[in-house]
Formats: structure tokens, C-alpha cells, sequence
């Protein structure tokens, strides 16, 4: 069996291999960014350099663009998140005020005691007293 020995890559220029890898470039562009200022109001790049999600925007868009998109969707994210609570402490309130006893039928009319026939005012009028007899309270 004969063993061959590994072929050792050639020294490159350090310079050479930055200006190749797109992800040394994108540091090279955010820490130029950071130093200029250009950075969104309460970017926190030490965060974002964390995120998932930001190393795929800069994997798709130049530096400048996925700095930007990526603070756009989190100032989205924020607004979500601050309209859901919002909505659940207005829900939250609301259950606490006290809740109308009221029916949503009419009220049954007064009765016409002119109009009554002499039969229908008997009627009532042993329906009042027995109801009288028995300790109900009768209103007239």
C-alpha cells in the first residue's frame, strides 16, 4: 500500500483570502458602518450578528440592505408584540367592569285598566288578592 502525503495548501496572502469570503467583507462593511454611524437608531449589532436570520440577509442582500431590512422587521416584530399586549391588558379591563343585569326582552306594558272588559278586571283583581293572601307584595 503505498501512502501519499497530504498535499499542504499554499500560504496565501491573508489579504487574499478576506477579500474572498464574502463573510469578512459584510464584518469589514458593519464595523465601518458602526464607525460612521450609519447604523439605525438602536441597531444593536452585537445582537444581530447573533441572529440567525441576519447572517441569511447577509448571505442575500449587500450589508447596507440587510442591516436595513433586518431592523425593519424587528421594529415589526416590536409593534406585533406591543399591539398583542395592548389588546390583552384592554381585554383584561374590560372583564373587570361590572356587567349590565339587564335583559334584552321588552318589558311587558303596563296594564290598561280603563279599556279592561268587567271580566278580565275580575280576573286580575283574584289574582291580586290571592297573591296579597299569600304574603306577596302586589303593586299596583
Amino acid at each position: 500500500m503505498i501512502f501519499k502525503k497530504k498535499e499542504t495548501p499554499a500560504v496565501t496572502n491573508p489579504a487574499e483570502t478576506e477579500a474572498e469570503n464574502p463573510f469578512i467583507e459584510a464584518a469589514n462593511a458593519l464595523v465601518e458602518m458602526e464607525r460612521n454611524g450609519e447604523l439605525p437608531e438602536g441597531f444593536d449589532l452585537q445582537a444581530a450578528v447573533q441572529d440567525r436570520a441576519f447572517a441569511e440577509l447577509l448571505q442575500e442582500f449587500e450589508p447596507k440592505a440587510a442591516v436595513r431590512i433586518y431592523a425593519a422587521e424587528k421594529r415589526a416584530e416590536e409593534a406585533e408584540n406591543s399591539v398583542k399586549t395592548r389588546m390583552s391588558e384592554q381585554a383584561r379591563s374590560r372583564s373587570a367592569l361590572p356587567k349590565s343585569q339587564r335583559t334584552d326582552r321588552a318589558a311587558a306594558p303596563a296594564p290598561d285598566y280603563m279599556s279592561m272588559s268587567r271580566e278580565a278586571f275580575s280576573a286580575l283583581e283574584k289574582q291580586y288578592r290571592n297573591a296579597a293572601r299569600s304574603g306577596k307584595r302586589v303593586q299596583i
